[in-house]
């Protein structure tokens, strides 16, 4: 079990507020001040600091909530064994393009043994991290950006993302110049999300932002995506799995900009997270 006062950290890292902590954990303001100088004291380093009236943290804390990640993780992992499960339930994380349209193979395999059992979380990235941040995922799969720096990860694979219209559409199986792109309705999920991102970096590093574009409009849901593309009501960017999914629909190349992302898996410690990998994804152990 953690000590006490790692969760008044970790809660005061979360909520960078020292009245709400107290709140949250049903103990004084100054039992939180106390506890945190206990912390920083122990280690040697300032954990937490002011910037005028505002809370900070140190790149001290980082480190110490990144270490903490992978023993909450553990400790998951021994409470599962001391209850007695013989399997145990992976708790997966999944970014909407993945577990939409990559997942549902593995996941159909997997649950053909009537022992596996199975918590999937489909959400953005952002939403994810933060999940596995408090150990409540054994990993996650994403695509597209994150701070690689920040979290543990190995390659799963990697896609060409690629433009997405209706079969019908002028740009349809063409390479097309970015400029000609901004003349269309672009739907795009929403921010926070990997695709999002992909494409917002994409033609940044191009000098243009998705103000370029005429109209934007955001849909959270990429099957819903597809359908109004299927329909005619814009083009969209994503990887080729989401092209695939559905007739009616076409792909298309932007010239002298070709993009792809990785799906990535993403965990707190390797030690837990790589036998739970290779029991969804077999040729990954």
């Amino acid at each position: 079990m953690l000590d006490f006062r790692i969760r008044t950290f970790l809660t005061l890292y979360e909520r960078m507020n020292y009245r709400k902590t107290a709140e949250a954990l049903n103990i004084t303001q100054p039992g939180v001040t106390q506890h945190i100088h206990h912390l920083e004291e122990l280690y040697g380093v300032k954990l937490f600091t002011y910037n005028g009236r505002v809370l900070t943290r140190t790149p001290n804390a980082q480190v110490l909530k990144m270490h903490l990640e992978a023993v909450l993780a553990q400790e998951r992992a021994m409470r599962e064994q001391f209850v007695g499960i013989e399997s145990p339930p992976l708790h997966v994380g999944a970014t909407k393009t993945i577990g939409e349209f990559v997942l549902p193979e593995a996941v159909g395999r997997y649950l053909a043994d009537t022992g596996n059992t199975l918590e999937l979380t489909v959400d953005n990235t952002e939403n994810l991290l933060r999940l596995l941040e408090n150990a409540r995922l054994d990993f996650a799969v994403v695509e597209g950006i994150f701070d690689k720096a920040r979290y543990p990860y190995h390659l799963y694979r990697k896609e060409p993302f690629v433009g997405v219209c209706p079969a019908g559409h002028p740009f349809a199986g063409a390479q097309v110049p970015l400029e000609a792109v901004f003349r269309q309705t672009l739907l795009l999920r929403e921010p926070g999300s990997g695709t999002r991102r992909l494409l917002e970096q994409a033609i940044e590093d191009r000098g243009f932002s998705l103000g370029c574009f005429c109209r934007v409009v955001s849909v959270s849901s990429f099957s819903l995506i597809t359908s109004l593309i299927a329909s005619g009501a814009g083009i969209t960017f994503a990887y080729e799995p989401v092209a695939r999914s559905r007739p009616g629909l076409a792909t298309f190349a932007l010239e002298d900009l070709s993009i792809h992302g990785e799906f990535n898996f993403l965990y707190c410690s390797r030690q837990i997270a790589l036998p739970q990998i290779a029991r969804l994804f077999p040729d990954q152990g």
